[in-house]
């Protein structure tokens, strides 16, 4: 093992990775296409759907209805589905019925995950577990097994998603990445052989315009093609805090045999917005400010989010049920923008003010070869994956003082100041080269047990040059995680699992004494049981998980990170599905997290954002004739627990809160439905989530929006 591990860290150490990942995807690209397979003709007919309850729908639950033609390159395998017990795939359907316009609208489906910090709207941001990301990067996610948001990326747009897979614990793994307590996995849509079109027009509060497009079909027998295009145009609901963004998704599909195929897609987006730091507490109520008010600059303009993405993946059948998935994906993307940011709150409404720029750029590039197949009763897989990454981040700032505050009044405010010149604070440039090599197997030990196991080493390098003071930071490593799990069939319907992993996250950014950070590692475990029955799907799971070097706002000065000493978070979750005759489905979840830090240097224990309670529950029910038409409704109902909003001495709280959604929907043909919705039907006042005392992101009013959609 010693001289494995000097040798895959020799191999980054003096490799340009540019070079592994082109030569990787050529690779990939070539066996694909030599491959011996006999030639195939591309069905007419659409693709099949399975529902969640049909044995083709595979082990993990599905809510809603899948695509039995889905993409096997960019999503979840076989195996992590069956033996991820307490996972959930989201899938496109239900999606739309849930009325998911954000990232954060998915995961109120599935239990464990808690709003973070946004970033002044230009990021999406979650936990899971108990677990959050950074700050300034947000939680890590994947969209077709790359991840996505590595540096940074702007919010996505759910019109791009076929389904959304939230892989819960060490079980839930992706191309060889797992974390102990979840990954997201953001599966796009691809070309289809059958020839559709769709087109959704909405309006809404706020004055909000949407368009969303969506067609494909057949170029050839071989080819197939698909585009995807949606644009938001919106006031806002906050003062001065309208949206721009536009996403353009084209793709191809290339089957030139039986079994084999290579999947091209691009993303191009753009998000134009105010950069909105949301409220300040008064007198330690986070509801205190009026929550429509904006407490920034108009004059700053909006921050520019533009973000452009990549990727080519292929699969080959090698045959006697070996497979071959392999895949290169580039992403670049900029964000510009000037801010006026809530820095201190004086008497209670005079808030001073920190005047910001920022100018961030990333440029990653990353690959990924993996081949699994059957041995007996063993599935084994050996994959390498690496990627290259760079991220600069180039901050000016200017603090407010008594002498100049830069204020404005809380309950009056009054825009036009002169914003104060700026100075140097942050300019950082981060490169870094990391190889993975890879094994896992499951293996059917009797007709009901089945363990699983993996391992893998991770060799990496990495470089923050600070260019203000000349100094740059180095870390090199190459440690080695590992992975276990079991699961036991105890009767037709019920099945055990238990599962423990590790792993390790490299950390961004530098701290107020500008060194950069070591990795986040974390290790964990989770047992429960889950139940299937006809219609229905239950899951209750326990986990324990522990990790260390996660980032967080400083105590001692929040405009910088620091890293936690130890965080353990330990819960209970539980998920169901339920589907009642033909025409409803339930889905409905509960989480208990007990989330605690272990740091002295921190005042409170509490985790930022994550409440011990939550839990969401939905229904949706269609009634529709022999010729598709006729009504469907749907609600929900989430209720989230009060949680920390502050990590200093404030003992900030934020009160928990229930939120209400309804819809209803109306086809007049399989071509021609209408649809009208409202989110937060009851306008309850609550706080999304918090970075600070001053930096509190209120939840949206009553939001009413109305929908044309024709098809094809």
């Amino acid at each position: 093992m010693i001289s494995f591990r000097k040798a895959m860290l020799h191999c980054i150490r003096n490799c340009n990775l540019v070079r592994i990942c082109v030569l990787t995807a050529a690779l990939s690209s070539a066996i694909l296409l030599v491959c011996p397979a006999v030639a195939r003709t591309v069905p007419d007919g659409p693709a099949p759907v399975v529902d969640a309850d049909s044995e083709a729908a595979g082990e993990i639950v599905v809510l809603g209805t899948r695509r039995t033609d889905a993409d096997a390159t960019i999503s979840s395998d076989p195996v992590t589905e069956q033996m991820s017990q307490s996972s959930r795939s989201i899938e496109r359907d239900l999606l739309t019925a849930a009325g998911t316009y954000r990232l954060a609208d998915a995961l109120e489906l599935v239990s464990g995950v808690s709003n973070q910090n946004n970033r002044g709207g230009v990021m999406d941001n979650f936990a899971i577990r108990g677990f959050l990301g950074t700050p300034d990067g947000g939680a890590e996610y994947y969209v077709d097994g790359f991840l996505a948001n590595r540096g940074m990326a702007p919010p996505r747009d759910p019109a791009t998603a076929e389904r959304i897979e939230l892989l819960k614990g060490p079980a839930g793994a992706l191309f060889g990445d797992i974390d102990p307590a979840g990954r997201v996995n953001i599966v796009s849509k691809t070309p289809d052989f059958a020839p559709a079109a769709s087109a959704t027009f909405t309006y809404g509060s706020f004055d909000t315009r949407r368009v969303e497009l969506d067609a494909t079909g057949p170029l050839s027998d071989t080819l197939a093609g698909r585009i995807v295009v949606a644009a938001e145009d919106s006031d806002g609901w906050r003062d001065f805090v309208g949206l721009k963004r536009r996403t353009v998704s084209p793709s191809l599909r290339w089957r030139p045999r039986e079994g084999v195929q290579l999947t091209y897609l691009a993303e191009f987006s753009r998000f134009d917005a105010p950069f909105d730091r949301g409220v300040p507490a008064i007198d330690g109520d986070a509801n205190g400010a009026p929550r429509r008010a904006f407490y920034g600059e108009p004059n700053d303009g909006v921050t520019r989010f533009r973000n452009e993405r990549h990727q080519l993946t292929g699969l080959a059948e090698l045959g006697g049920g070996w497979t071959l998935n392999g895949g290169i994906a580039w992403r670049t993307g900029t964000l510009k923008g000037f801010s006026s940011d809530a820095a201190r709150l004086v008497g209670g409404r005079t808030l001073w003010r920190q005047r910001r720029s920022r100018d961030f750029a990333v440029d990653d590039l990353s690959a990924r070869l993996e081949l699994s197949g059957r041995i007996g009763a063993h599935r084994p897989s050996i994959g390498v994956k690496g990627y290259r990454l760079d991220y600069g981040e180039r901050w000016l700032r200017r603090n407010p003082t008594a002498a100049a505050p830069y204020a404005i009044d809380v309950f009056a405010p009054v825009y036009g100041q002169t914003p104060p010149v700026l100075l140097p604070f942050t300019n950082n440039d981060e490169r870094r080269w990391s190889g993975t090599i890879y094994v896992q197997d499951m293996w059917d030990v009797t007709e009901r047990l089945t363990l699983s196991g993996g391992a893998r080493l991770d060799a990496y390098r990495q470089r923050i040059r600070n260019n203000r003071t000349g100094l740059t930071s180095r870390t090199i490593d190459e440690p080695v995680t590992f992975r276990v799990g079991g699961r036991y069939q105890a009767t037709d319907a019920i099945a055990l699992h238990a599962n423990w992993g590790e792993n390790l996250v490299l950390n961004s950014g530098t701290d107020r004494a500008g060194e950069g950070f070591a990795p986040e590692t974390g290790k964990g475990y989770e047992v429960g049981v889950a139940g299937r029955w006809p219609g229905i799907d239950v899951a209750v799971t326990w986990f324990d998980i522990r990790k260390r070097g996660i980032l967080t706002n400083d105590p001692v000065d929040p405009n910088f990170l620091a890293p936690v000493g130890r965080l353990r978070s330990r819960g209970i979750e539980a998920d169901a599905s339920v589907r009642l005759a033909s025409h409803w489905q339930l889905v409905g979840n509960y989480s208990w997290t007990h989330a605690r830090t272990d740091d002295r240097t921190f005042v409170t224990s509490r985790v930022l954002d994550v409440p011990a309670h939550s839990g969401t529950l939905f229904v949706l029910g269609r009634f529709l004739d022999d010729a598709g038409r006729g009504p469907s409704i749907s609600g929900g109902v989430a209720y989230v627990g009060d949680r920390a909003g502050a990590v200093d001495a404030s003992g900030l709280v934020l009160p928990d809160y229930v939120k209400v959604k309804a819809a209803a929907e109306y086809a007049f043909s399989p071509r021609v439905s209408a649809r009208l919705e409202a989110d937060n039907l009851l306008d309850a006042r609550y706080a999304q989530s918090s970075y600070s005392p001053v930096w509190i992101y209120p939840g949206q009013p009553r939001t009413i929006r109305a929908s044309l959609r024709l098809t094809y």
